[in-house]
């Protein structure tokens, strides 16, 4: 079943769902019609049980974490960091060794 909403941009979106998906298929379109369009050939699939092979696969990387001393290095490293903040971030970087970017979080801070 697809359902079309207009978006605050002015583009098109559309939502299909059904037991042969993973997951709910969202899509943009520029044009009423288009959205309509694909909805429509989507659901033509599906009604045959052909599912296409784009929705079956994820296309998520795995996340990368990083330390935050090699945050602070790489940052130091392409930035121009003035000498007196490089010297408050040698002597705070050493008391998070162990913390990765995965733990910052909004509460965190």
């Amino acid at each position: 079943m697809a359902s079309i909403k207009k978006t605050p941009s002015g583009s098109f979106q559309i939502r299909i769902t059904s037991k042969l998906l993973p997951k709910a298929c969202w899509a943009t379109f520029d044009t009423y019609e288009q959205a309509d369009s694909y909805a429509r050939q989507l659901e033509g699939l599906l009604a045959q049980g052909v599912v296409p092979a784009s929705l079956l696969t994820t296309n998520r990387r795995a996340r990368e974490t990083w330390s935050v001393p090699r945050c602070v290095a790489k940052y130091i490293r392409h930035n121009d960091v003035p000498l007196s903040d490089v010297k408050l971030l040698d002597t705070v970087v050493p008391t998070m060794q162990m913390l990765n970017t995965s733990g910052l979080t909004y509460d965190w801070a």
